[in-house]
This record gives structure tokens, sequence and C-alpha cells, in this order.
């Protein structure tokens, strides 16, 4: 048996949960596991700035069948699948484990369930968080926002005026257009390279993002976190950060977003776990007999 991760990632899609799964795959690295991603691009970012060992391209999700066998383990993190499907691939697999955001989802028989929100027999009830973002870091950028890895649509530099002389730094997203920034420089103090992001993530006092898994990784940091909803996003994630004291705004509004700014802060970073990669590591272990 072979240990594979997979994350769906691509350039409408950003790398939430590229990032999710590498903070649960670092884990695993004595077992050698192999991380399947959408695009080459995400391969390579997990390489080069992620520290992946092995990692993948395999362009749609149906080619892990031709890299893994029958019997083999997978993490999964995506949702590219339909009932039939998913049933394909918890026979397929000797231990099918799936990331779930959904206040709403189940269990389905013979697979593990890692959920925020769920509990249960075969459900691993943790937020997956790197735990590199655990710490005390010393804070001194002001305020960032990072809209997300992917803008494919050039959203961002639409609503970009309500940023402008706030001092607030952009941090780019891995998918944005070459010279994008050329566009959106007059609107912010600065704009940062996304080979910064962990460095800006842990640096920052206010942590502005649309991004789910950065918004976690902010509030882990000691940061506070506001998250604005975006239109093309789901909302799954909305009621584990009200619970979180993240700050919810349902759109880039200037008000709303002045309110926030200036309204106190209620974060709950106690919430959060330092341990919960190894606590769903060790249990995915048990399962598999690698202990």
């Amino acid at each position: 048996m072979r240990l594979f991760f997979y994350a769906k990632t691509g350039h409408r899609v950003g790398l939430d949960r590229l990032r999710r799964v590498v903070a649960l795959m670092r884990e695993f690295e004595k077992y050698d596991p192999l991380l399947m991603v959408q695009d080459f691009r995400a391969a390579s970012f997990a390489k080069s700035e992620l520290g992946v060992k092995r990692s993948v391209g395999i362009d749609d999700v149906r080619n892990m069948a031709n890299i893994c066998e029958r019997g083999d383990a997978i993490i999964f993190d995506s949702d590219e699948y339909n009932d039939i499907m998913h049933k394909e691939m918890i026979d397929f697999f000797g231990y099918f484990v799936r990331i779930s955001d959904r206040i709403d989802d189940k269990a389905k028989k013979g697979e593990i369930l890692i959920s925020p929100y769920l509990k249960g027999e075969d459900i691993i009830n943790e937020i997956l968080i790197d735990k590199r973002y655990f710490g005390n870091f010393e804070k001194d950028i002001d305020k960032t926002l990072f809209y997300g890895d992917d803008d494919y649509d050039k959203d961002l530099v639409k609503i970009s005026e309500i940023f402008k002389d706030r001092d607030i730094n952009l941090l780019e997203g891995f998918y944005f257009f070459i010279n994008y920034q050329n566009e959106l420089k007059g609107f912010f103090k600065d704009i940062i390279e996304i080979e910064e992001y962990e460095n800006v993530v842990k640096k920052t006092k206010l942590f502005i993002t649309s991004s789910p898994q950065s918004a976690l990784e902010a509030l882990a940091t000691g940061a506070k976190v506001i998250y604005v909803q975006r239109e093309d996003k789901d909302s799954y994630h909305m009621p584990l950060f009200e619970k979180l004291g993240v700050k919810l705004l349902s759109g880039f509004n200037k008000d709303l977003l002045n309110k926030a700014i200036n309204d106190k802060f209620e974060c709950k970073k106690e919430l959060l776990n330092e341990k919960s990669v190894t606590n769903t590591a060790t249990f995915i272990k048990n399962k598999l007999n690698l202990i």
C-alpha cells in the first residue's frame, strides 16, 4: 500500500486546499507520500515554496487512477466528484480519507472524514492548520490584504478603490497575471510578492482576506482577521469563522470595511489547536496500521 494526497488547485480555484493538505502531509514525510494536484504550476509551487518532496500535476482528478493502484491510501481534498464517483473512489482505495468544509456533510460507508463541524465514528473533528503558523511572532506589518491566490477575471482591481489611502499592503496571489501589479499599485501602500507569503502572514497585525485557509493561518499567528466573502466562492466555512470570532463581511464595501477595521476585535485564537494536524495524522496512522 502506498500513500497519496490530492488537492484541488487551479487558476480559478486558488491554493487553499493545497496549503491545508500540505499541513497534514508534513506529518507523513517518512512514508514518502506523493502529492497530486490539478495543475503543474501548483505542483512546482508545492516543492519550491512549501517543501513538498514529491508532487505531480495530473490535470484531471480522474487521472488519479493512472498513478494509484487499487488498495492504495489517499487523503483527498476536493469537491470534484458526484455520488457515483465518490463510491468508486471509496471502493478503489484501500483507505479513502476525505477533507470536508460542509456543515451538512456526512461520512460515507468506507471512508474517513476530516471535518471542523462533525463528530462520530470514522470522523476526525479537527481544523487543519500548518504548525509553523503557531507561535509568538514580531508583528511589524500593520495591515495586509490577501485577496486570494486566484483572480482570473481581475475582480480585485474593480473594487480596489476602497483600499486607496488606507496604508494597506497587498500580498499578491500565486495565479495573478504577469504585470497585474501595475494595475493595482495605485491603491495599496506596497505590493508584496507571493514568495513572501509565510513571512507576511506571520508578521501582519490586521489581516484582511478572502482566502479561508489564509484566514485560519493568520488567526493562528495572533493576527486580527477580517474575512470578506467573494461572490465566486462558497461560504461553507462561515459558521466556523463566526465561532472563531473572525469578522465577516458579505462583500467589498467601503463603509463596512471601515467599520470592521475600527470596531473591537474578538478573535479567539485559543480555539485553534497547534496539535490539530498531529492529532489527525495519529488517527489516520492508526487506521492504516502505520503505528
